[in-house]
């Protein structure tokens, strides 16, 4: 695996002494994050839940399918209600290799057509949320240098590393690019190299978004979050929040290749 904090689907349930974990970098406790088990596949039904600066709200359904091949991801997310987003649906192939950019596909059902998204525009908002493409792929591990912002913070009575990632130099340009971001601070539990927490700092417009997540339990021995949070401020002011809440997961489960290609995403799955 080449990437980390990836929103949907973060998992791990290898785990090290509190001796050895004291003695970890910034570095390696990442590469221990982004080694975590997940399981060869994954099934998951999820709600989206929108929220204004009014509070007023919008929910959405989806659902998400992933299959390993060996170090490479397949994964694909297709949304299932209201009606007025039905069908729409995203591909992405992550590819192990750091010089390989992912392949990503969206099919929106209104235009009838696929649409393959450029690396830039992984840093857009992921259909209308506060999640980005960006998010919702993960982030490569070589382009960032990290170190320690707090070796010790209890959130949620967790005990947490508290790590800065900032682009190296020779990446720096494709990391924003890719990201729109161009610094962030992750919170992983030191119990189990769960993230459930995070800031990242946009690069245009002045907005900093926090992410949070919790109820964090043991699915087929997979450690899943089942709610994320991602909250859009501006200036210190809330703008917009998204809650992504699992339903379902079940993991080493039966897919089909036929699942994650551009042809399926037109056909839309029953």
């Amino acid at each position: 695996m080449t990437k980390t904090c990836c929103v949907i689907f973060i998992a791990l349930s290898a785990s090290i002494t509190s001796v050895n974990a004291q003695e970890l970098s910034a570095q390696e406790i990442m590469e221990q994050m982004d080694s975590r088990y997940d399981g060869d596949s994954g099934i998951a039904d999820y709600t989206m839940i929108l929220i204004d600066r009014r509070d007023r709200q919008r929910t959405r359904e989806l659902k998400q399918y992933r299959l390993d091949d060996g170090e490479d991801s397949k994964y694909l997310v297709q949304f299932e209600s209201p009606a007025d987003i039905r069908g729409t649906s995203y591909l992405n192939f992550d590819w192990d290799d750091v010089d390989r950019d992912d392949d990503s596909w969206l099919y929106l059902p209104s235009l009838q057509r696929v649409k393959r998204l450029a690396n830039n525009d992984t840093s857009d908002s992921f259909l209308g949320s506060d999640f980005t493409y960006a998010d919702i792929n993960g982030y490569e591990i070589e382009w960032y240098d990290f170190s320690f912002i707090n070796q010790s913070d209890i959130i949620e009575g967790q005990d947490c590393w508290v790590i800065e990632a900032i682009p190296k130099p020779e990446f720096k340009e494709r990391a924003e690019d890719s990201t729109g971001y161009s610094r962030f601070h992750v919170w992983i539990r030191k119990d189990n190299f769960v993230q459930i927490q995070g800031q990242a700092w946009e690069l245009r417009g002045n907005r900093i978004k926090y992410f949070t997540g919790t109820d964090v339990v043991l699915i087929d021995n997979v450690w899943t979050v089942q709610r994320r949070q991602a909250v859009t401020t501006r200036n210190g002011r809330r703008e917009h929040t998204s809650v992504l809440q699992v339903i379902d997961a079940q993991y080493n489960v039966d897919i089909s290749e036929d699942t994650f290609t551009t042809e399926n995403m037109q056909r839309g799955l029953n």
